[in-house]
This record gives C-alpha cells, sequence and structure tokens, in this order.
C-alpha cells in the first residue's frame, strides 16, 4: 500500500451470495492511515430490486428498502470513497465480490485492489473475534454494526494486517449522478421515519454544487418531518451565504418535489400514505403549483373463497416463529383453496406476500396484472375466521 492511502472498511449485507444477488446495505467506514481510527462513517440500505433475501439474518425487510435508493443512486459516492483507498473487510473475498457484481452491471471501470482481510488475519468468525479482543458487537448483520467492529478488529490487528500485501481501489469516471442520499436504519426506527423513506427515493435535481449543498441541508431537516423556527433561521443564513436567490430556491423547490414526485412512483404505486407525505413535504416547502398524484387504486380482497388460487412469496416471521411456505400451502389447501407455483393473469387470484411491499418477481406480476396482495398475517387470520 502507498503512504497516502487511507483506509475503508466495509461491510455488506446481500440478498444472498450468488451472481444474481443484490447488496441490499452497504457501510463504509474510513479510518485514518497513521492512527486506524475513525474519521468518517457512510451507511445506506439500498433497494435491491428485486426480493431481500434472508429477513432472517440481516433483518431487512422490503417495506424497509422500498423507497431506498438503488445501486446506481450511490455509485459514484462509493467510487469517490474508495477510489485510492485500501479496503478492509472481514471476509474480503465475499464484500468485494458482491461489490464487482454492483459496479459491473453499470459498466463501471474499476479495480477494487487486493484490500485486507481481518477474517484471513484473525482465523476466526467477526463475533469470535470481538469476544477475544473484547470488542463490543451490537446488531451483528447490520453492515454500519460490522464495519465499526471490524475497522475495531483491524485496530487491534494491525501488526498482522500491516505485513500483508495490498493495493488501493481504482475507478474510472462515472456516468451516474453523484447523490448523498441515504436512508439509514436507525431512521426507519424513528416515527417520522416514512417522511425519510419517501425524501430518500428523490435525485438532486440540479449539478450546481450551492443548490446541492442546500438540498443537502433540507435532506437532513426533512428526515424528522418538521422544520421549526431554529432549523428555518439556518437555512435562511445558508441562503443568504450562498447568494441564493429567492427565484432559484422556489425553483429548486419545485424541482425536488417533482424528483419526490416521480421518486414514489418508480414502483408504480402511490399509496394513501406516500400521497398524504407528498402533500406535507410540498407544504413545508410552499410548493403550490406542482400537482399532488391520486393514491393509486388496488385490488382489494375481502373474503376467501373456495376454490380461490392461491400464490406465497417469501418467508414470515410471526411473533419471533417463522411461517413456511409450505405450513402456508396447507392451510390454504385445507380451507378449499388452491395453492399455485406462479403469478400468472389468468391462473392466479391472490398473491400471500411476508411483506406486501415486496418486489420478488411475483410481487411486480401481481401489480402488472391488478392480482390483490395480502400479508401473510392478514390471511392467516381470514383463514382463521372462516
Amino acid at each position: 500500500m502507498t503512504a497516502l492511502s487511507p483506509f475503508v472498511v466495509i461491510d455488506c449485507e446481500t440478498t444472498g451470495f450468488g451472481k444474481q444477488d443484490r447488496i441490499v446495505e452497504i457501510a463504509a467506514v474510513t479510518l485514518d492511515r497513521q492512527s486506524w481510527e475513525i474519521v468518517d462513517e457512510y451507511d445506506t440500505l439500498i433497494n435491491p430490486e428485486r426480493d431481500t433475501g434472508p429477513t432472517h439474518v440481516h433483518g431487512i425487510t422490503a417495506s424497509m428498502v422500498e423507497a431506498a435508493p438503488v445501486f446506481s443512486d450511490i455509485a459514484s459516492v462509493l467510487a469517490q470513497k474508495f477510489h485510492d483507498a485500501v479496503l478492509i473487510a472481514h471476509n474480503f473475498s465475499f464484500d468485494s465480490r458482491m461489490l464487482r457484481y454492483e459496479f459491473e452491471r453499470l459498466g463501471v471501470k474499476f479495480h477494487l485492489g487486493s484490500g485486507l482481510c481481518t477474517l484471513r488475519a484473525s482465523g476466526e468468525k467477526l463475533i469470535a473475534a470481538c469476544n477475544r479482543y473484547g470488542i463490543p458487537l451490537s446488531g451483528h448483520h447490520r453492515a454500519l454494526a460490522d464495519a465499526r467492529a471490524t475497522a475495531a478488529l483491524a485496530r487491534e490487528i494491525r501488526e498482522a494486517l500491516e505485513e500483508t500485501n495490498c493495493d488501493p481501489a481504482r475507478f474510472g469516471d462515472i456516468v451516474h449522478p453523484l447523490s448523498m442520499r441515504t436512508l439509514r436504519r436507525e431512521i426507519l426506527n424513528n416515527e417520522t421515519g416514512a417522511v425519510a423513506r419517501i425524501v430518500s427515493l428523490a435525485r438532486y435535481p440540479s449539478t450546481d454544487e450551492k443548490l446541492l449543498q442546500y438540498l443537502n441541508i433540507l435532506d437532513w431537516i426533512l428526515d424528522d418531518g418538521v422544520i421549526d423556527e431554529e432549523e428555518r433561521t439556518t437555512i435562511e443564513s445558508f441562503v443568504a451565504d450562498m447568494g441564493i436567490s429567492a427565484e432559484q430556491r422556489a425553483q429548486a423547490h419545485n424541482s425536488y418535489l417533482s424528483s419526490i414526485i416521480a421518486a414514489a412512483k418508480r414502483d408504480g404505486v402511490i399509496t394513501e400514505a406516500e400521497q398524504k407525505l407528498i402533500r406535507h413535504i410540498a407544504d413545508l416547502l410552499n410548493v403550490r403549483d406542482i400537482p399532488i398524484p391520486e393514491a393509486t387504486c388496488l385490488p382489494d380482497v375481502s373474503n376467501l373463497q373456495e376454490g380461490m388460487r392461491v400464490c406465497f412469496t417469501g418467508t414470515a416471521v410471526i411473533n419471533g416463529e417463522q411461517i413456511s411456505r409450505s405450513f402456508l400451502e396447507e392451510r390454504a389447501a385445507f380451507v378449499g383453496l388452491q395453492p399455485v407455483r406462479a403469478v400468472t393473469k389468468k391462473n392466479c387470484d391472490l398473491l400471500v406476500a411476508a411483506d406486501t411491499s415486496s418486489r420478488s418477481g411475483k410481487a411486480r406480476n401481481a401489480i402488472n396484472y391488478g392480482t390483490p396482495i395480502m400479508s401473510v398475517e392478514e390471511f392467516l387470520k381470514m383463514i382463521q375466521s372462516n
């Protein structure tokens, strides 16, 4: 490694291990090259544009990533953070492989370098290595928690790592626009997380640096769905310092709201909750001349009829108990329903999903065909009442 190469600790949560699998969460923790102390952190959920995979492992559901950025939205940011840095991971071959798949899909010219692997250096699983060195690890299989723990482990075994030959990552130009937008798990735990989820979908509608800075500040303020007096004062001061005119600001607000609306439409559905939140953001930004979209009328099922053809997708967890697809199919057949393997236009009447926000192939077909989607929990309650 070169003396100037910083270290960036990475961790990816994924839908699986294969070439067709996707990253659903990523963290990048930058370390000072001399002290090995953390100087910057970045993490975000990622919409994999498919099912989220082993939710029982990483805890990420379809509804959590419904409005998260897709990988192409954050590719430029990651490239900036990785370029000329030596990457570190606990099982570097896995994380680098999943990142390689994602960047290759975008046609990006890159080299992730040979990197440093704390798994190889320690010879232990992350949780075991953390226990050995007294490193706290709460929230295992959360990208940021694991990246922080890996960073602490790297400091403990730095002598072994420094003996490893490695080279830094290199990236060519990326045509995808630069966006600092993220969707962090911590936000989803707040009551106002729905606001953040919608805001996180939008791309910045400007390449002007001062407007990008303004919109970035606005993102953080909108995280809680409220602009208080102190925040308004901060905004006004920033606008004055940057020389942003009232006309530029109004145009930015209009474009920003339009991008949020376009983002909410990404999955082809505007829910009533999304419509309400879009209207709320329009009020906060004092935007009056952008039409608010109507909520999408989705097909509904008020009762289950004998002979109805039902398809199941995903593995549900209710009250800590995993509900298998085979169990659901058995229960469906017991009450006179016909389980089917696929969602087709003519041969499926209902899709029962572990998460109704799922974007699995079956869920996408259901939306395209106008097939009702019901949660597993609702399905079980309905068949018990029949």
